[in-house]
């Protein structure tokens, strides 16, 4: 076995020994184990410990020339909730058929193992980083609220990279972009009263009954929408509450909304689409009513077949493994789109896939995490060397 891939191996065992459950995330520890890690190889590193999460930190560590072209490697450090059902100790790596077992083997702490490892291998063989500089940024809270990524970037210490690479687990296929995603609750309106009488209300079932219809329609009409790279966008109501009891009509039904963005959307530009719609029921039908209100965004993330990042990753991809890589989209969201926003060309790259992620029993083969690992070693040493 290459020794990078060892090496790959030993420091996933670690980073799984660490319950970074989300929540509560309990991060620091493992970004102090990384950072006194990377600190010793020679790196400059900080623990970024979250403002009121004093248990919640992110790691940052730079080696190179600070004048020169900056490359990211990013992965989140927190993991899902084990729950009930593993074969084994979630939090205790398992070794077997070829494949590391654990919570976060492959949602990602098997890409951050990669990246760590082939920076490492990089300074032990005492790459010169002469063009460049290499900066680890290793995060808390991706699982639900971003939190670590949008401090760093919130921070003195962001850097504007030149490149950005995040090691979420794409089957080995380099990922350009992804859908945003945006939620609203929407409570339709009613005038409650007894329900041997419902002349004398209005009732907001009936209503939502009618609302339901005109999403419906608009969420037909998003299939025409186009991307280079992404599916059409979508809208899915997911969620339905209501009632008070068997006997009186309901004065409010709530209605949970998913809509998934290209890039160019927004959340305000998503909901005045849903607006128009409900508007237009409302001159048609004088007892509909409505509220709406978003409580979840997240742009989507992009970068084109014909950036920089893309054509070197292909390139480094096509060299070392002497095939062709594969350039697609990442199903579910990731962080791509902060780095994006704040300027860094970024896209998604790493072991494992994400069919496994959530799931009992965990794990990301060994194979991956040696291909992924000589893939950001070769990478690092092209742009920086």
């Amino acid at each position: 076995m290459d020794p990078k891939t060892q090496q790959t191996i030993d420091l996933l065992k670690e980073l799984i020994s660490f319950d970074t459950s989300n929540l509560p995330g309990n991060e620091r520890p493992c970004a102090e184990y990384m950072e006194k890690l990377l600190k010793d190889a020679g790196f400059r590193t900080k623990v970024q410990v979250l403002p009121d999460h004093p248990d919640r930190a992110n790691v940052i560590a730079a080696i190179g020339n600070e004048q020169g072209k900056s490359l990211i490697y990013n992965g989140h450090i927190d993991v899902v909730p084990a729950g009930e059902g593993w074969s084994s100790d979630p939090f205790t790596a398992r070794i077997a058929d070829g494949k590391v077992y654990g919570r976060g083997a492959c949602d990602m702490k098997g890409g951050v193992a990669c990246m760590a490892s082939a920076a490492l291998a990089l300074v032990k063989e005492g790459f010169s980083f002469e063009n460049g500089q290499l900066i680890l940024l290793f995060v808390c809270d991706e699982e639900l609220h971003d939190m670590g990524l949008k401090h760093y970037i919130a921070s003195p210490d962001f850097v504007k990279a030149d490149y950005g690479v995040i090691s979420e687990a794409t089957d080995g296929h380099f990922c350009l972009a992804h859908r945003g995603v945006a939620r609203y609750k929407l409570s339709i309106l009613g005038v409650s009263c007894h329900a041997a009488i419902p002349e004398k209300g209005v009732n907001a079932m009936t209503n939502a009954g009618y609302a339901l219809l005109e999403l419906e329609k608009l969420a037909e009409s998003l299939k025409d929408r186009t991307n280079d790279i992404l599916p059409p966008p979508s809208l899915a109501p997911t969620v339905i509450k209501g009632g008070m009891k068997d006997n009186i009509v309901p004065d409010i039904i709530d209605i949970q909304i998913d809509r998934r963005m290209l890039p160019g959307e927004t959340v305000e530009s998503c909901m005045q689409e849903i607006v128009d719609v409900l508007d237009e029921l409302k001159k048609r039908r004088s007892v509909f009513d409505y509220r709406i209100e978003p409580y979840v965004r997240l742009n989507a993330g992009y970068v084109s077949r014909d950036s920089e990042i893309v054509k070197i990753c292909n390139t480094v991809y096509r060299d070392t493994f002497g095939k062709e890589p594969v350039n697609t989209y990442f199903d579910a969201g990731n962080d791509q789109n902060f780095l994006v926003d704040a300027g860094v060309p970024t896209l998604v790259f790493g072991p494992g896939s994400l069919s496994r992620a959530h799931t009992v029993d965990e794990f990301v083969p060994i194979s991956d995490l040696e291909e992924n690992t000589i893939f950001f070693y070769e990478l690092a040493k092209k742009l920086l060397g």
